[in-house]
């Protein structure tokens, strides 16, 4: 394999960041739009509607899109088996939902709105499974095209909504739902979905072993969902909408850092699959793990030191104090990020299970953490028991990476990153500005010590494709 493997990682991760650094930056470039058309009541009750939404497609898609990605790209199964049962799982899920409407009437209190949650369910999960199709059959270039063009009209409508006609909140819901639609439209096209489709190829026993993979997966994407998005049920109990207002907003340039991660991990899981039994795979995943702790760690203090005035010039008074919460939440991502990285031995060895047995014990702690720290310190409690929880998966599943492939993990210079982030944290939190860009530049100083050949290495990279390619 030579350094080939590594090339590859290097080329699929710029791929998918061309696409997804675009779409993603839009999207945060519109939020201080939304910090002076909506209140932070309005806020919070649409981070609510989506978050029950992000809850209840793992369920409608059974997760098969996972299973797809995993079989495709081993070449364990063809093109028309993968998506006809992916269609039928879809198709079953769907009729599920749909029959479920009196309940969502019974928690949106409308028909109208339960309707609108019920369309804008279905075709969440449509392009949550198909849109991994693109990615799994090769069509990476389509895969691209489909985020930006979806979120340039994501954007538009906002604009047309929120600006223009002065909806509010329902502005908002109706640009999610036209983005959808657009997205599951652009899929049936470019991906010929509806020609794949063919009961003929439908295998019950491919179709069993899909399920057997990608279910335990459910419940492992359920509890992400407590951990990630479960604490605003908790804010909206005890602190009220408002609240969750400010404390979704403080989500969002944690989001930057789960972006940058999720462009590498889509590369890395296609990577990691493919190289399940080849030799080096020790090495394969050290190296790698070196090089994504370089780039976290530098990406982190970098944020932490130019959270707070980014906040306070950028955003509405209602909104600026959110910034507050960052430092932790910055922290908390980059431990989820670190969790991922090794929850891929899962997929690779056909563990799901253990995906959700790691996942559960996180966030069982992290919603005990959360009923603990929240009365005495608000939404900072909230911000350090999502971080625990984050670090509890991250523990167990490195133990079980280390057993599935005796890696290594870097143990003295991982510690030290991790001190000196949290100390520089601590110090943004509560000290003033001059002890913020002290305690930031000290930060950043280290961390490039510390990882010096890492940063060479990744500079090199870089440096020697973009001279390929001129």
């Amino acid at each position: 394999m030579g350094s080939s493997k590594y090339t590859k990682l290097v080329k699929n991760t710029v791929l998918f960041a061309i696409g997804n650094f675009s779409t993603k930056i839009l999207t945060f470039l519109i939020v201080p739009l939304y910090t002076y058309v909506l209140s932070t009541e309005e806020y919070g009750r649409i981070d609510l509607f989506t978050t029950t939404i992000s809850f209840l497609v793992p369920i409608v898609t059974c997760q098969v899109q996972e299973a797809m990605i995993r079989y495709l790209l081993g070449k364990e199964i063809d093109e028309h088996t993968a998506v006809s049962n992916c269609w039928a799982t879809y198709l079953c899920g769907s009729v599920i939902s749909i029959a479920l409407l009196p309940l969502y009437k019974l928690y949106f209190k409308t028909l109208f709105l339960a309707l609108f949650f019920t369309v804008l369910l279905l075709c969440n999960s449509f392009n949550s499974i198909f849109t991994h199709y693109l990615r799994a059959v090769g069509k990476n270039i389509a895969y691209i095209i489909k985020g930006i063009v979806g979120t340039a009209v994501l954007l538009s409508c906002n604009v047309i909504f929120l600006v223009v006609l002065k909806l509010g909140m329902m502005g908002y819901l109706y640009s999610m739902l036209i983005s959808q639609i657009v997205g599951v439209s652009y899929l049936l096209f470019i991906g010929q979905l509806w020609k794949k489709l063919n009961f003929k190829a439908l295998e019950k026993d491919w179709l069993k072993k899909m399920l057997l993979f990608s279910i335990p997966l459910i419940p492992n994407s359920l509890m992400w969902w407590v951990m990630s998005a479960g604490d605003k049920y908790i804010i909206n109990y005890f602190l009220g909408d408002s609240a969750n207002g400010i404390y979704s907003l403080s989500l969002k340039i944690p989001t930057i850092i789960t972006l940058f991660y999720s462009i590498f991990f889509q590369a890395w899981q296609m990577s990691a699959i493919e190289e399940n039994n080849a030799e080096g795979r020790r090495q394969f995943y050290e190296t790698v793990y070196k090089l994504t702790n370089a780039l976290l760690a530098g990406m982190i203090a970098c944020i932490i030191i130019g959270i707070k005035p980014l906040y306070i010039l950028i955003m509405s008074e209602r909104f600026a104090p959110a910034w507050i919460y960052v430092p932790i939440l910055a922290l908390a991502t980059a431990f989820n990020c670190q969790s991922s990285f090794f929850g891929v031995v899962y997929t690779t060895s056909e563990k799901t299970r253990k995906a959700f047995i790691t996942t559960a014990l996180g966030a069982a702690m992290n919603v005990l953490f959360n009923f603990l720290f929240i009365r005495p310190l608000g939404l900072q409690g909230v911000a350090i028991g999502t971080c625990l929880g984050y670090v509890v998966v991250s523990l167990i599943r490195a133990r079980d990476c280390q057993k599935e492939i005796h890696m290594g993990f870097d143990i003295v210079r991982t510690v030290i990153a991790i001190a000196i982030l949290t100390a520089q944290a601590v110090v943004t939190i509560l000290l003033g500005n001059i002890e913020i860009s002290v305690a930031g530049v000290v930060s950043i100083c280290v961390i490039v010590l510390l990882y010096r050949v890492e940063v060479k290495e990744i500079f090199c990279k870089i440096f020697a494709m973009v001279k390929r390619k001129s």
